[in-house]
């Protein structure tokens, strides 16, 4: 019983593991995403205001908007993260206080039949 719950542990290790890359590589694409923003938008803060139309203006307030939107976006993927940290924690506590509680079912004891 003792090596099923070992077994039980490590897939819940890989899961974890397998979770975390995929929150990473989103954060990765975020990154990346908010630097092409930045950079745009640095292009088209070099002209001046008053040389601009109106719709290169509003171009320039959707693209502030879509890197807010990406910032948001990464803080929701930081929390996620500590969160699932957080539960993994409590996971682990409760399987190690199964695997070290005294009894019957757990060590094989045939006591109490």
């Amino acid at each position: 019983m003792q090596q099923w719950f070992q077994l039980v542990q490590q897939k819940n290790s890989l899961v974890r593991y397998e979770s975390e890359l995929m929150i990473f590589a989103r954060e990765l694409e975020l990154e990346d995403r908010q630097s092409r923003l930045q950079q745009e938008l640095r292009d088209r803060m070099a002209v001046d205001d008053h040389l601009k139309e109106e719709q290169q203006l509003e171009e320039e307030r959707l693209i502030l908007q879509e890197m807010l939107e990406v910032v948001q976006q990464r803080d929701a993927l930081v929390s996620l993260l500590d969160q699932q940290r957080l539960l993994e924690r409590q996971e682990d506590q409760d399987l190690e206080q199964v695997l070290m509680a005294p009894g019957p079912v757990w060590r094989g004891s045939r006591a109490g039949l």
